[in-house]
């Protein structure tokens, strides 16, 4: 059985620059899940430390802004690896149609890759979710100091 590598590197090319693109994204993800996790765990030890007040409060109120926040880049990083598997499979499929030409390899990579691509617009939308929860836990910050009237960027 003979290989054609250019045909071979030709079907996989594209596909290889959207793996490399979900892999970028999904590190994207991560990070701002570890962020995101990281930080409610710095509020909650604060919380736990302090007496009460306006900043008690105004971190409690952060706690629960967090741990959405933290639920959002968890389920968008849960989407996002599913993204970059449903990718990487339509890679080998498309290597595979090349070694064994079969009819079920095209439709079933076609299938993978445009799911895969869905899937990260999914994700993306849980950031759009999560930026804005960002933004309420940025305003609560200010919540217990007192600033003129519109210093909180709204």
């Amino acid at each position: 059985m003979s290989i054609d590598l250019k045909e071979l590197l030709e079907t996989i090319g594209p596909t290889a620059s959207l793996v490399f693109a979900a892999w970028i994204f999904l590190s994207y993800l991560q990070s701002r899940y570890e962020a995101a996790a990281i930080r409610f765990r710095e509020l909650l030890d604060e919380y736990r430390g302090q007496s009460q007040g306006s900043r008690h409060q105004s971190v409690r109120r952060q706690i629960l802004l967090y741990q959405r926040r933290c639920s959002y880049m968890r389920k968008a990083t849960n989407i996002g690896v599913v993204s970059a598997i449903l990718l990487i499979l339509a890679l080998i499929l498309g290597a595979t149609n090349v070694v064994v030409p079969s009819a079920i390899w095209s439709p079933m990579a076609a299938f993978c890759s445009i799911v895969g691509l869905a899937l990260v617009v999914i994700a993306a939308c849980f950031v759009l979710l999560e930026n804005r929860l960002m933004q309420r836990a940025l305003d609560d910050e200010l919540s217990d100091v007192e600033l003129h009237p519109g210093a909180s960027g709204r």
